[in-house]
Parts: structure tokens; C-alpha cells; sequence
């Protein structure tokens, strides 16, 4: 797995941000200090960062609209935040008690 701190930050504000890794792949110390400062975001605000595309790579399960079935948006059980994960800025899914870490 690459190092979070070799990884320059591209414009935060562009839809950019890949997935990086998840909780059950780093550490319990990395994933407190992340949850511990971090702030929850809309879905809205959640796209200024990772695209549908890529979101719906990582979660195939959701549909792309309502129409089509349940999408991630509207999953009652899936929250957005920003934080900091090992001194980088990132975005993560809090999906099924797993935190899924996006950066750029």
C-alpha cells in the first residue's frame, strides 16, 4: 500500500479523490484520529470530491438512480464525512461499520 504522505494533494475542492483504503486495511490508531476529527458532509458535497463513477465502482451494488433502485444517496444506513486521514485530506464512506478513505 502506498504512504498517504507521498501522495500530493490535488485542488480538494475538484472530484479527484480515489479510493485509498478501508479500516480493515490500515490501522485502529490512523482510523481513531480520523473519525475523531472528522465532520459529516452531504451526498451533495460528497460528489464535489469522488465521482459517481468511481463511487459506484467501489459500491456495484447501488443503482445510479432511484429509478433504477436503491442508490448510496438514499441508503439510510450509508454517512459521508471529511476528515484527515495520516496528515492527508480525505473523504470516507461509513458503510456496514466500515470506513471506505478516498484522497487524492
Amino acid at each position: 500500500m502506498r504512504n498517504c504522505k507521498d501522495i500530493k494533494m490535488r485542488n480538494y475542492q475538484k472530484p479527484n479523490m480515489i479510493y485509498y483504503t478501508n479500516c480493515t486495511q490500515s490501522t485502529a490508531e490512523a482510523i481513531n484520529n480520523m473519525v475523531d476529527n472528522s465532520q459529516e458532509i452531504s451526498y451533495k458535497t460528497f460528489l464535489k470530491y469522488v465521482t459517481l463513477e468511481h463511487i459506484l465502482e467501489i459500491f456495484p451494488q447501488y443503482a445510479k438512480t432511484s429509478k433504477q433502485g436503491l442508490t448510496i444517496k438514499n441508503d439510510y444506513a450509508v454517512s459521508f464525512y471529511k476528515s484527515i486521514y495520516k496528515d492527508c485530506r480525505c473523504v470516507y464512506v461509513y458503510h456496514s461499520a466500515i470506513e471506505y478513505i478516498f484522497l487524492s
